[in-house]
């Protein structure tokens, strides 16, 4: 052991070489080959369901249908078919085929709540606004026609973020540093 650590200390600067070069490709890669991404978010409020049986009429809080989450899962099974995208197309103006919208999107409760955070990331920040508001617009009444009785409030619009998401260029150089150190440690001890 005294030797390899000896032999790895004499060639500390093939190390020091090697480690630059792959974070310099790594910084090189996250900035001038991936497209970056931004992203844009809404929060919706899911009101209280009701339903009538006869003369009787029934109200039922979504908390009380298990359905913070359930409910989240239902309406995101409504925001992401073709028939809902399709929708937000329109109402946003924008040249996507719905699977790519698709893909875009990412929802969920916000801390088990009743409310809705849907989050469109893409590569234009202006259309990931565009496409979060069309959605704020299209989801309420899609819901609202396809669940009885139910319904949904816009608690937060999108706006334009211009701060990247994607790629994280300094966690592209750190990892090619660190990954440098590892291949240049484990050639010289080999």
């Amino acid at each position: 052991l005294s030797h390899i650590a000896k032999v790895v200390w004499h060639r500390i600067w093939i190390i020091g070489v090697v480690s630059l070069l792959i974070a310099a490709i790594g910084f090189s890669i996250a900035a001038f080959f991936i497209t970056p991404t931004y992203s844009s978010s809404i929060m919706l409020y899911v009101n209280n369901s009701s339903f009538n049986v006869g003369d009787l009429g029934f109200s039922i809080s979504s908390s009380q249908l298990t359905a913070a989450q359930s409910l989240a899962k239902t309406y995101t099974v409504l925001l992401k078919n073709r028939t809902t995208l399709e929708r937000v197309i329109d109402e946003s103006g924008i040249e996507y085929d719905w699977e790519d919208v698709y893909d875009m999107i990412e929802s969920g409760p916000v801390n088990e709540t009743e409310v809705l955070r849907i989050t469109v990331t893409c590569s234009n920040p202006y259309e990931a606004e565009k496409i979060a508001n069309g959605i704020a617009k299209v989801l309420p009444q899609r819901v609202a026609e396809v669940v009885e009785g139910a319904s949904m409030e816009v608690v937060d619009s999108a706006i334009v973020d211009t701060e990247k998401v994607a790629p994280n260029i300094s966690l592209y150089t750190i990892v090619g540093f660190v990954l440098g150190v590892i291949i240049s440690v484990g050639a010289l001890i080999i």
